[in-house]
């Protein structure tokens, strides 16, 4: 049988099909409909007929005769018309599906909650990252990307992207990426080069794995594109649908060093994304926690639903030498959306979620900003005080035992009206005031009392003030009936005073009323007048009612006049005929600090209560002062920036005040900030011979000068061109020993973490713009039929002819030897 079907195809011709073939049929080169068969027939026939039939011979011979003619004459159109064997088939090129998956910052932020049986954990409230419920979808639907369903016939094609596009395994581990690449979303970028990698193929459509996120415009040019190509997009969004709360810890204010056993202030200021989103104070904490025991020192919640008031903490140590503390914000279990907080209706943790709020177990969302490290040193060391006193009224009788008594003070008491052999109190008996910078150099803090100018010698009074711009040391004045402040007038000490005219100063009208002392914000941010009702609590969290109800009123008080304006008041008096005065002033000089106590009544807090109020409120103070020395200048002059988290090319409006008398004296035309990346800060020379760039800060005319804060004010405004952590720090070589510094991080717009919230209606809009659709991450299947099969297919038929081969030649031969023959044989050859 193989052997007749070989001789068969030989005799045909047939090279690359054979006869045998059941796909193969007859076809024709030129096709001829049946009718025109039918026509070639009959006029075949009749050309043959006509052609013998007047020929001689039998008349059967002759028929017979036409016949072979008339198949001879079909056989030849027949081979005119290009007989060949056909063998049908189509060349079917493949569509593409491509798939895009978002790898970027964002999708690792745990927002999404996932099935019971891929959590690991049994807490059926546990959330999951954007980046693990895709690929526990993923894994779930796994025979919707097989050979059996959108891969048969279909070549998918997987893409994950960030600020690039790479090839990926779905369902194996996201692939490693630098940070700096993760953070940036470019969806407008991925598409495109997934249509590049099926340039000249069909494509079936486009899957978009992604939260939608991204500074790139995906309008106009990209959807034209999409549509001319007829590509349909199928948006899967990634995320929650509300919009996740993060709070950020921004600035953090606290002294570089500090006495052990002392409370160490803890300035605080909170940033959060949404920035229009309230937050419910009473679901945020800030803490000050230890990280060597991991004890949380201070614990703080909110005052200000947006923010915009920093947080005091304060804590205090016995460890001596360097420590690591660090504030950490946290939200207990609630994320706010765009919408309002209801304060009212979520008051209770025990109630259901107010309007805007979503209730989450793990509470919010990005948690890596959430913490700042603080670095200081803590120093043993007893405080050196020096009291000098005119007289002894009753507020030194007892400031006086309070000095004695304390363990951390070493002072040493002067009484200048006492007989010649008085014994002058103190752990440190004196019997003559310092005249020598060696003899004074013990002293951390310097008390004057209603002690007459004249007292001091000329070389004195310029050694106390030397004392306290050059050294830091602190100069605490207590106003007297008689001789401070007037007689200081014209003094070298009059620049250490707050008020313009110390010459001026008189008694408030007794005729007002009862004085009672309110502190100001800026005492609380100090940490001084701080007054609580139980000593337990001074090493705890921070009651919000810091100053006792009750107190006993003064009597007796002095109107300072108009203040200077590098001045800052620390406790005014209750409104007295619509007026309040200030009671507690602070000043500072140099590398030092001055307080001035406007009244010398606090001794009547001891009525009924002891010492307890009376304690606090004068240790604070010489504490504060003290603590200045230990800064060696710190506070002469504030850096800040108008931004502590800004945006590439945003306007950063930054200043430097100069709130240190002395400094404000000199005549500085500009003022130079470095910017220099973080971690080259930390590099020898402070890095500045690194800076990425260089601000001239200018002075501003004096009406814009504040005089609640005080001294001269330096502007600038600077454009970020460089993200990262910066270090802005003052270069100018007056102000270089004061290491005035703030830290800035600069953050691209396109921050995966700026704006953690999805953009599904960026995704909505590409799916409807191209005919796509909108498929939830739960709703996987429905993908297989909505995505439409765009494979090209192409006729590519076999055709073998059949006119020029053996058996055609054959036939014909046969046909007309046949007839010749039977010409023969009747002889009509």
């Amino acid at each position: 049988m193989l052997l007749t079907v070989s001789i068969l195809d030989w005799l045909l011709g047939l090279h690359r099909v054979s006869w045998s073939d059941p796909r193969a049929a007859i076809g024709w080169r030129y096709a001829m409909p049946l009718w025109g068969w039918l026509l070639i027939l009959a006029v075949s026939a009749l050309i043959a007929g006509w052609s013998y039939r007047r020929l001689l011979g039998p008349r059967w011979a002759r028929i017979a005769l036409g016949v072979l003619r008339t198949a001879l004459i079909v056989l030849l159109v027949a081979f005119l018309l290009g007989p060949m064997l056909v063998v049908n088939q189509e060349l079917v090129e493949q569509d593409s599906l491509l798939v895009l998956v978002d790898e970027s910052a964002s999708m690792r932020i745990r927002d999404m909650e996932g099935t019971a049986g891929d959590r690991e954990s049994s807490d059926a409230s546990s959330l999951i990252s954007r980046e693990e419920a895709l690929r526990q979808a993923l894994t779930r639907h796994a025979d919707l990307f097989g050979d059996q369903k959108l891969g048969k016939d279909r070549r998918i094609v997987w893409l994950g992207f960030n600020s690039n596009t790479f090839e990926i395994n779905p369902l194996a581990a996201p692939t490693t990426q630098p940070d700096d690449q993760r953070q940036t979303t470019a969806l407008r970028t991925a598409i495109e080069q997934a249509l590049q990698r099926a340039a000249g193929q069909p494509v079936s459509g486009l899957i978009v794995m992604s939260d939608g996120r991204s500074p790139q415009s995906t309008g106009g040019t990209l959807v034209r594109r999409l549509q001319q190509q007829a590509v349909n997009v199928f948006a899967v969004p990634l995320g929650a649908n509300q919009t996740p709360l993060d709070l950020a810890v921004g600035q953090v204010d606290a002294p570089r060093k500090a006495f052990i056993n002392d409370p160490v202030p803890v300035t605080v200021y909170l940033d959060h994304y949404p920035t229009e989103v309230r937050v419910d104070p009473a679901r945020v904490r800030v803490r000050l926690i230890d990280e060597v025991t991991n004890k949380t020192l201070d614990e703080q919640q909110l005052v200000d639903d947006l923010l915009r008031e920093p947080v005091r903490l304060s804590a205090v140590s016995a460890v001596v030498g360097p420590v690591k503390w660090k504030v950490e914000v946290s939200y207990d279990g609630r994320t706010a959306t765009t919408a309002p907080v209801n304060r009212a209706a979520s008051a209770s943790s025990q109630m259901e979620p107010a309007a805007g709020v979503r209730d989450i177990s793990r509470g919010e969302l990005i948690l890596e900003n959430n913490h700042r490290e603080l670095a200081l040193e803590l120093v043993d060391q007893p405080l050196g005080v020096l009291y000098v006193e005119g007289y002894p009224r009753w507020e030194y009788r007892y400031l006086k035992n309070m000095l004695v008594r304390e363990k951390s003070v070493r002072s040493s008491m002067m009484l200048i009206s006492a007989d010649r052999d008085f014994a002058q109190e103190g752990q440190l008996p004196i019997t003559r005031l310092p005249a020598t910078m060696e003899e004074i150099k013990p002293y951390d803090v310097i008390v004057i009392g209603d002690v007459p100018s004249t007292y001091f010698s000329p070389e004195q009074l310029r050694l106390i003030a030397d004392h306290v711009s050059a050294r830091g040391a602190g100069l605490l004045w207590i106003g007297g009936e008689y001789d401070t402040p007037r007689s200081y007038e014209g003094t070298p000490l009059a620049a250490l005073l707050p008020m313009c005219s110390p010459g001026s100063v008189s008694r408030i009208d007794p005729s007002l009323g009862p004085i009672s002392m309110c502190p100001t914000k800026l005492a609380e941010a100090l940490q001084v007048l701080r007054l609580r009702s139980n000593t337990t609590e001074l090493s705890g969290p921070t009651p919000p009612q810091t100053w006792p109800a009750g107190l006993p009123p003064h009597f007796w008080a002095q109107n300072l006049g108009e203040l200077k304006t590098s001045a800052e008041v620390l406790a005014t008096s209750n409104p007295l005929a619509g007026r309040s005065f200030p009671l507690v002033t602070r000043l500072r000089y140099g590398a030092g600090q001055v307080v001035y106590v406007a009244t010398d009544e606090s001794w009547r807090w001891r009525a009924g209560r002891g010492e307890l109020y009376f304690e606090q409120f004068w240790m604070q103070l010489v504490r504060m002062l003290g603590r200045g020395r230990l800064q060696q200048g710190a506070g002469r002059a504030v850096l800040t920036a108008s931004d502590r988290r800004a945006e590439l090319d945003q306007p950063v409006v930054v200043t430097v005040r100069l709130q240190d008398e002395l400094l404000s004296q000199r005549e500085m035309s500009r003022i130079r900030v470095a910017v220099i990346r973080q971690e080259d800060a930390a590099q020898p020379g402070g890095g500045r011979d690194r800076a990425v760039e260089q601000l001239e800060l200018l002075p501003l005319p004096t009406s814009s000068e504040s005089p609640a804060t005080g001294g001269k004010v330096f502007q600038a405004v600077w454009h970020p061109a460089s993200a990262g952590a910066m270090m802005l720090r003052v270069v100018e070589p007056t102000l270089d020993d004061l290491n005035l510094t703030q830290e800035v991080e600069v953050i691209r717009a396109d921050d995966e973490l700026r704006q953690p919230a999805p953009d599904r209606e960026r995704l909505a809009m590409l799916a409807a713009a191209t005919g796509g659709k909108v498929v939830p991450l739960d709703r996987l299947d429905e993908l297989e039929n909505l995505i439409p099969n765009r494979a090209r297919r192409t006729p590519n038929d076999i055709r073998e002819p059949l006119w020029n081969s053996y058996l055609a030649l054959f036939a014909i031969v046969t046909l007309i030897s046949a007839e010749w023959i039977g010409r023969k044989m009747i002889r009509l050859v």
